[in-house]
């Protein structure tokens, strides 16, 4: 296992830039952050990169733009899965990678059963749950390294018997990091509370928001809690959620296009994340690399590879008025919020940056040692390896899914 600390490139080395081809979807979340600060980085550093998704939609768009990201997007309403699956695998053939990165799902670990021998196949674990696991154990033979983006999911990786013959990584996240922050707290006020990510039950537990704001009004504390993004619980979260006072606000801006995150980290002092699983939360790592204090379930997987005592609260996952407590908390100790605020920052900086996560990926892809076979020009695409009913994908359906996609999205 490389460890996320110690993987990265002897500083005298020079070896040959690889070519990387990452599949994911790249609709808004943590996921497609992450992809776009790596593809972001490894594109300014000359590495050649292509995004490959197998859905339509990209809020990202213009971010990855001005990154330089090529990203190719495959229309999910009007093609099927065949169809798509085969125009990525032309897309994917025509750029001649040297690692294929199935980065979230099983479309993305789908691509790696048909790339041929000497392209390196690698696929990514980003949350620390049974589902994501065992989606992935199913693509195994299809693998020949498997990344866990926190120690936690990485060690969880090594004891499963199904990636016996898969060699594991551990490289953590990354992301911008300024050099130095204005600490929290030390102006006074209302406290400015921020959610940042998709508004969902079950993982990131949504349906706690209105507990949670339950315990912050009768505190009586003024604050400003900001829930950005999107999510099937924002209609019923706005209901909900509802004030009174306006010494106690809660906003709802919407999702926000990757380039305007920063300025919305700056307003605020508090992040709050209730999740029960979670990898490494890009938003978390962006939260604390602008100094925002952490009030977080205290989750062995990811969380606690950056959260500790001195630069957040870490609030025991059952404990529901625990993240009210919290927040009550920092809003009458500004002192303590604002130390907590420079360590914050301090901690990602020191390891948790978009550079030091482009190193240790370099460092981890060094070029395959067979051969590499040339890229078929046709592919016979079947039924998915994790596919519950695989007649769905036999010939004659696929001709009735094909009209089927022509009517539910007719062109134009």
């Amino acid at each position: 296992m490389l460890d996320g600390r110690m993987n990265k490139a002897p500083a005298n080395s020079e070896p040959p830039l690889p070519r990387l081809a990452f599949v994911s979807g790249v609709g808004f979340g943590g996921a497609t952050t992450f992809l776009c600060n790596l593809a972001g980085e490894l594109t300014r550093r000359k590495v050649p990169v292509l995004v490959i998704s197998p859905e339509k939609e990209n809020p990202f768009a213009t971010d990855f733009q001005k990154a330089g990201v090529r990203v190719v997007l495959h229309d999910d309403r009007r093609m099927i899965f065949e169809d798509r699956m085969a125009a990525m695998l032309q897309t994917i053939a025509a750029f001649q990678p040297t690692v294929v990165i199935g980065c979230v799902g099983p479309e993305s670990y789908e691509v790696l059963r048909y790339v041929p021998q000497g392209v390196r196949r690698v696929a990514i674990v980003q949350t620390d749950h049974s589902m994501h696991f065992d989606t992935a154990a199913a693509y195994a033979g299809c693998m020949d390294d498997i990344v866990g983006i926190s120690r936690k999911i990485t060690e969880r990786l090594e004891r499963m018997d199904s990636f016996h013959g898969v060699a594991k990584l551990c490289l953590l996240h990354g992301v911008a990091v300024s050099p130095a922050v204005e600490p929290r707290g030390t102006g006074g006020g209302p406290l400015r509370i921020l959610y940042l990510g998709r508004i969902m039950n079950p993982q990131k537990r949504a349906h706690l928001f209105p507990k949670i704001l339950v315990g912050l009004k009768k505190s009586g504390i003024p604050f400003q809690w900001t829930i950005a993004g999107e999510g099937d619980q924002l209609v019923n979260l706005k209901r909900l959620m509802t004030s009174d006072s306006p010494a106690q606000q809660v906003l709802f801006p919407g999702p926000l296009p990757n380039s305007q995150v920063p300025a919305l980290l700056e307003r605020h002092d508090v992040f709050l994340l209730a999740s029960d699983a979670e990898g490494l939360p890009i938003s978390l790592l962006e939260a604390m690399a602008h100094g925002v204090v952490p009030v977080v379930s205290d989750l062995e997987s990811g969380i606690r590879d950056v959260v500790d005592a001195g630069n957040g609260m870490l609030v025991p996952v059952d404990d529901t008025e625990g993240y009210a407590r919290a927040i009550i908390h920092l809003h009458e100790n500004r002192d303590e919020l604002a130390a907590k605020s420079a360590a914050a920052h301090e901690r990602v900086k020191e390891e948790f940056s978009v550079e030091a996560m482009a190193d240790r990926w370099l460092a981890a892809l060094p070029p395959m040692k067979t051969a590499m076979e040339p890229w078929p020009k046709n592919w016979r695409i079947t039924a998915p390896l994790t596919a519950k009913n695989p007649r769905r994908f036999s010939w004659p359906m696929r001709v009735l899914r094909r009209a089927a996609a022509r009517l539910r999205s007719p062109a134009g």
